[in-house]
């Protein structure tokens, strides 16, 4: 049922005079309890304040607790004579200030008379007549109280004591012999059941508040997105996600969504895990596994087991989550979102660092759009001009070699020789931890300027560093992209080189990803000799090692290739 209608049945109990049983279901932490409470304070607000117990049955070991429990809570609710306070409310505030004529009136409901306790309490119990009584977490209601007793007791009030009484309980935890008992006594004690299963926006609104801080609106969108209606968890994850707002103030806008989409996504997977869902494990490494799904797409999905077919759909729900690489922050944030807190310094610290990122873009954005103005718009042509100019000087750092002389170029067609100079020299120190910005690209065609291309070698070379084999071979991402070069050096070295980056990997991943990459160089269109090479040498490597023993070979299996079907000689 919607909430709307929850609330109406809930407003529709504690309204009526006659005596009822109703029961309130619903999933763990869809706010079940929540709604009760909430009913209650409307019907205070209206004035209907009825003698009132809640009982949690969770701990309770007998029906005399239970009784016990119910006695204490609407002897705790009864209005003093001549008084507009509650016994418990005077009790609690520890100002009785009774005259002797009024405690006299009382004493025969206190529940505790010395060793006249047990009579104390069953002449106590009597009192509890024309209440409204609420039987919580019946499904965590230990082996010693029977679910049956608790039917019996509420139908006892209901009958005989002109109580309405709710039961609230998750049907979905039962035992299976409470769920037997639970059956039976359903439809002979409880006359309506309310299900309580909000939309996500409902359980949103509940949680996070009709007009929610900027925090709660993002992490709404991106939880109804996801479809969670778990009120409880929406909750906690609003705190920390107001505190996660506190932290990244101040910086770009763009932050503040990134921690909270992790927050979102990763408390999900943390609260209410599923195999339908992304495991925390599986979202901690996502970026850094591409290796993995490599493998996984050669093969046919009859061919992938359980695991991998989850996998797969796991990947499909977080690309259409819109979530890419799992960074240090993120890392960070789902350590805040276990302990419950978050170390404020680095949080900040990574968000400074992805603030500068989101920055960068920025202007790299911003240049793009002034080099289509500049080349496909009829505006001013001075302004277009200068902005093309100022766009370049504020990405300068950012982009690269063949980017840089689109834009000298235009500088030299009219006549701005100094302009252009200046702006090749800003290129060159702007980019000194850029080396790579630094290289010209051969593999398209460009015609560089001879100055420009001048300049560009002489730098290059000076800041030229020895060649780092397990760097070149790391960069080369076919998920994401590669230079071409790298692609030609590591083909082209020696596989003795190459052996020990395999070996040396101190990490699996690392060793997995390595590894798919030298296989992979071998398996392109347009793979040379010394590419295919290296791939057989590779897998030679591999078969190498599966000789060694049967667990060796177990362990590789997967990255050799099937050998080919033996033909069987022709029949004479």
């Amino acid at each position: 049922m919607t909430l709307e209608v929850v609330q109406h049945r809930l407003d529709k109990l504690l309204a009526i005079d006659s005596p009822r049983v109703a029961m309130l279901t619903g999933d763990w932490g869809s706010g079940k309890t929540y709604q009760w409470k909430q009913a209650l304070e409307r019907a205070a607000k209206k004035g209907i304040r009825p003698r009132y117990a809640y009982v949690s049955l969770f701990g309770l070991t007998s029906l005399a607790e239970v009784r016990k429990r119910i006695t204490e809570e609407v002897i705790s609710s009864l209005r003093l004579p001549s008084r507009g306070d509650t016994v418990g409310e005077v009790v609690e505030g520890g100002t009785i200030g009774l005259k002797p004529m009024q405690i006299l009136k009382i004493l025969p409901v206190i529940p505790y008379l010395g060793k006249l306790e047990s009579l104390a309490q069953e002449l106590s119990f009597a009192t509890v007549k024309n209440a409204v009584i609420c039987f919580d977490d019946l499904e965590r209601v230990p082996t010693t109280l029977r679910v049956a007793d608790v039917f019996g007791l509420a139908s006892f009030l209901k009958e005989e004591r002109n109580c309405r009484v709710l039961l609230i309980s998750n049907q979905k935890k039962l035992g299976d012999d409470a769920k037997d008992e639970f059956r039976t006594y359903l439809e002979k004690v409880v006359e309506e059941t309310v299900d309580f299963a909000p939309t996500p926006d409902e359980a949103c609104v509940v949680a996070l508040g009709a007009k929610p801080s900027e925090a709660g609106k993002i992490l709404g969108e991106r939880l109804v997105r996801l479809g969670i209606s778990n009120i409880r968890v929406i909750s906690r994850l609003g705190a920390l996600a107001d505190e996660l707002a506190a932290i990244v103030n101040g910086l770009h806008s763009n932050v503040l969504t990134d921690v909270v989409n992790t927050l979102a996504l990763f408390g999900v997977a943390h609260f209410i895990p599923r195999n339908d869902f992304p495991t925390t494990e599986y979202l901690l490494g996502y970026g850094t596994a591409d290796w993995s799904r490599y493998f996984q797409k050669e093969k046919q999905k009859e061919e992938q087991t359980e695991q991998e077919q989850r996998e797969s759909d796991w990947d499909k729900l977080i690309a259409g989550y819109g979530y890419g690489e799992t960074s240090p922050l993120d890392k960070e944030v789902y350590s805040g979102i276990t302990s419950g807190f978050f170390r404020d310094k680095v949080v900040r610290g990574l968000s400074e660092e992805l603030a500068q990122r989101i920055e960068g873009g920025a202007r790299k954005e911003a240049f793009n759009d002034a080099t289509h103005r500049f080349w496909w718009g009829v505006g001013d042509s001075k302004v277009a001009l200068e902005e093309l100019v100022e766009k370049t000087k504020a990405a300068l750092n950012l982009m690269n070699a063949s980017e840089l002389h689109g834009v000298y170029e235009v500088l030299l067609d009219l006549k701005q020789q100094d302009a252009a100079t200046e702006l090749l020299n800003q290129f060159i120190a702007a980019n000194q931890d850029r080396r790579g910005a630094l290289a010209r690209s051969d593999h398209f065609g460009e015609k560089y300027d001879a100055t420009f291309k001048a300049v560009l070698e002489a730098e290059a070379a000076r800041v030229e560093e020895p060649m780092d084999l397990a760097k070149t071979l790391d960069a080369i991402d076919f998920n994401r992209g590669w230079d071409p070069d790298d692609i030609t050096t590591i083909a082209a070295a020696k596989f003795d080189e190459i052996v020990p980056l395999l070996t040396g990997a101190k990490e699996e991943r690392l060793f997995a990803r390595r590894l798919a990459t030298l296989l992979k160089i071998g398996e392109r269109k347009d793979a040379t000799e010394e590419g295919k090479k290296l791939r057989e040498n590779t897998i030679e490597w591999l078969r190498t090692f599966a000789a060694t023993n049967p667990i060796s070979a177990l362990r590789v299996r997967r990255f050799l290739p099937a050998d080919p079907p033996v033909e069987s000689a022709p029949v004479a």
